[in-house]
């Protein structure tokens, strides 16, 4: 749709919404933060918008006292706003982060008002990148209503599929600011050095790498020493560009060629802004085309990392729940893993330390607790890894499958399994 784009302050774009609109926002180091900080200016005359999108770094729609004003819709229970989920202010959907475009398209069940989109400066040509987050935002602001620019020329321009014609937004608001940053908080400790070096075993040369953020992704990558021509998929994260420093991604491009780094989401720090700017390895593309499992079961050597809560012996996976209580998300965990076991020498790999961080839990349990969700069925998982070693679940039987499981599992909690295996299997 051709729109008459116009250059306006953040006050006058953010006048066009209105109350009982859904607004979408795109995820993490994406947020416009200057919309949105206009948009809470505005509260007061704005009831009951419904806010949606996936996991944020900031949430500063649902501080206390703007309950009546924004709720928000998403497929990412993040831990800082599950106290949120009973009162209602926030409405969590167990999907795929990969239907997200489907969900809130035009003719979809929750169609978009208005798409704040945060992008970079407008080429020669008119053409502004999505850059650190493409995912939804790209194809849900073709789809809705009204589209709302924050334009910021701190934004890198990530090449590929990744860019909107000024023709196709309806206001733009300049700004010039620092993204937000997204650094791993999480320490790194002995099991996850451990389970780093056994995940890095399993990959192969030329292998393309879907492995996300924290402590055991980035043990990983430090243990991919002596690796060739490695390749990443879908999340865009600072270890790309240490693999490239250290020689573990080869460099060359050529016309034509599928890009090393495909990205959808990225997130990190400005190190790696700075890195997938108008870099020729970076290919950007919209969430269709990425989180999807058709599309990642053609990639060869194509490695997928998971993690999870907990595994039971018949390794059915738990990554979302404790007990009852949501606390994580599907997001595209299901689509890699379905994509590795279809992808020729490609491999899916569930990997956890052993126990609870106090020690006191085995992550590694006889059955899931009732109303657990079952995040992965057991005929799909194939690897696993704790810092006891790496079980290989293919063709074996229920009763092998317990016992490769049990020898993971946290010595102090493996008589109570092995019991349990005596009784069961």
């Amino acid at each position: 749709m051709k729109r008459l784009s116009n250059w306006v302050s953040a006050e006058e774009a953010l006048r066009a919404v209105n109350s009982g609109d859904r607004l979408i926002l795109p995820l993490c180091c994406g947020l416009p933060r200057t919309l949105v900080e206009e948009l809470i200016v505005q509260r007061d005359r704005l009831h009951k918008v419904e806010i949606v999108s996936g996991l944020q770094i900031e949430y500063p729609f649902l501080q206390e006292g703007l309950e009546e004003n924004f709720s928000f819709r998403t497929w990412q229970c993040a831990p800082r706003i599950r106290h949120l989920l009973k009162k209602g202010t926030v409405k969590y959907i167990p999907m795929r982060q990969g239907d997200a475009p489907l969900v809130f398209s035009r003719n979809g069940i929750w169609p978009i008002d208005v798409a704040l989109v945060h992008l970079s400066p407008p080429d020669q040509n008119g053409y502004l990148s999505f850059g650190v987050s493409i995912g939804h935002s790209l194809p849900t602001a073709l789809q809705a209503k009204r589209v709302i620019a924050e334009v910021n020329d701190q934004m890198p321009r990530v090449l590929g599929d990744a860019f909107i014609h000024i023709s196709q937004i309806d206001s733009l608001v300049k700004t010039s600011r620092p993204l937000l940053e997204y650094p791993s908080a999480e320490k790194m400790g002995e099991a996850e050095k451990k389970i780093g070096k056994y995940v890095a075993d399993l990959i192969p040369d030329g292998a393309t790498l879907q492995i996300g953020i924290g402590s055991i992704p980035d043990a990983v990558v430090q243990s991919l020493e002596g690796k060739k021509d490695l390749r990443f998929f879908a999340m865009g994260i600072d270890a790309m560009v240490d693999c490239v420093e250290r020689g573990l991604v080869d460099k060359t491009t050529s016309p034509g060629q599928q890009r090393k780094m495909i990205v959808t989401e990225i997130l990190g720090s400005k190190r790696l802004f700075d890195f997938v700017h108008e870099n020729p390895l970076v290919e950007g593309r919209p969430i269709m085309t990425t989180i999807n499992s058709r599309v990642v079961g053609q990639i060869e050597k194509f490695l997928s990392l998971l993690g999870a809560i907990e595994l039971d012996l018949t390794g059915q996976v738990n990554a979302e729940t404790v007990g009852r209580k949501q606390i994580s998300a599907i997001g595209g965990s299901f689509d890699f893993l379905q994509g590795a076991l279809f992808s020729p020498q490609g491999k899916s790999i569930i990997a956890l330390p052993s126990t609870t961080p106090d020690g006191k839990s085995s992550r590694i349990v006889s059955q899931l607790l009732p109303g657990s969700a079952v995040t992965h069925p057991r005929h799909s998982i194939r690897f696993v890894v704790t810092e006891y070693g790496v079980a290989d679940l293919g063709g074996k039987s229920l009763r092998e499958r317990a016992e490769a499981l049990t020898a993971l599992a946290h010595p102090n909690f493996r008589e109570g399994l092995e019991k349990f295996i005596q009784e069961n299997f």
